[in-house]
């Protein structure tokens, strides 16, 4: 997401953005999906439903604050004279605005998905019930069904908007297509042997990925029906190029980083691992830097120079604050100011 957002269109931002329709937010729906079954299944077997139910009401309300605090950024640098960087309409005052902000219609562009993954995680409260029961079959059924119909007819309500009168940023029912199969697959994770099927049929992956990639590039994206790639490849209504790409593309990822790191050095790829391990830091990170940097770092428009330093500027920042947390051995941010109360005293 740091390079897309701050290198888009540059050499910088080629590696991470090479298969078409495939992106940041894409691996970030649908591996938030798979970590929920896996953990989550754990819990509720150790512990309880209950005991799952109470940590996953704390998970959506950390991605509320969250949340909120992107938008307060955004509303801080409206009334500073900065709108154009957030792609939002002005408040009227600033009560309007923090009103707008803590009733999630204020989401700057690059800060917009967070209200999206808290709707997906309520969902879950319904799901796990249903797992538990091994009903996993209905729940990919009616996933399926609601993705079909979100495709050929969507009410205005699947529509996440960006700001009271704003456009559409996401179709919760198409988007959830990434979501709740994923979060099927990482609950019967260790009993359909996901990880070792991914390594046995990876060259398969592998050759599937590249010839998607050449259909939809030299079909769509730069072939003869570019002119309704909306239907297609729309990002909003997450639209089948964009569903078949990323169920293809992310599993062949995991089964090569997972060889790759079983011969690399780890420390090698240790910034990939360490940002991914705090996506959710990551992605916060980034979204108020689309807001900041350019108010008080660097100035727009940017040579390629300025992006490149930027760039690595963000995702710097991220590595830093992932491996920070690490070496104080915050696991939860909640937990932060009482660690250091205790490390104080």
């Amino acid at each position: 997401m740091v390079s897309e957002h701050f290198a888009n269109g540059t050499l910088l931002a080629a590696p991470t953005h090479a298969f078409p329709y495939v992106d940041g937010m894409s691996a970030f729906v649908l591996l938030s999906g798979l970590v929920l079954g896996m953990v989550y299944s754990g819990w509720i077997e150790r512990y309880s439903l209950r005991y799952a139910y109470r940590r996953l009401l704390r998970r959506v309300a950390v991605l509320y604050v969250c949340q909120l605090s992107i938008s307060l950024v955004a509303v801080a640098a409206a009334f500073a004279g900065h709108r154009w960087l957030t792609l939002l309409p002005m408040p009227a005052s600033w009560a309007d605005g923090i009103v707008w902000a803590t009733t999630m219609r204020y989401l700057p562009s690059g800060g917009n998905i967070l209200l999206l993954y808290m709707l997906l995680l309520i969902s879950a409260f319904a799901l796990f019930p249903m797992l538990m029961r091994n009903w996993w079959q209905a729940v990919l059924v009616a996933s399926t069904g609601l993705y079909v119909y979100a495709q050929i007819h969507s009410p205005t309500w699947f529509y996440i908007t960006s700001s009271v009168d704003g456009a559409p940023v996401q179709n919760w029912a198409a988007w959830q297509f990434m979501f709740v199969p994923a979060v099927v697959v990482g609950w019967k994770w260790r009993t359909w042997q996901v990880a070792e099927r991914i390594v046995t049929y990876l060259p398969f992956l592998a050759v599937g990925a590249i010839g998607l990639w050449l259909a939809l590039h030299f079909v769509i994206d730069d072939g003869p029906w570019r002119t309704i790639e909306s239907e297609f490849a729309d990002k909003v209504d997450f639209a089948p190029a964009r569903a078949v790409g990323a169920w293809v593309l992310i599993p062949t990822i995991y089964g090569m980083f997972g060889q790759l790191l079983a011969w690399w050095h780890h420390d090698w790829l240790r910034p990939l691992v360490m940002t991914g391990s705090r996506s959710l830091d990551s992605y916060v990170l980034q979204a108020i830097a689309l807001v900041v940097v350019p108010i008080h770092v660097a100035h727009r428009p940017w040579d390629l120079l300025t992006v490149a330093a930027v760039t690595l500027l963000v995702f710097g920042a991220c590595w830093g604050w992932a491996e920070l947390r690490r070496g104080l051995g915050i696991a939860k941010l909640h937990q932060a100011p009482a660690m250091m109360w205790r490390r104080r005293g």
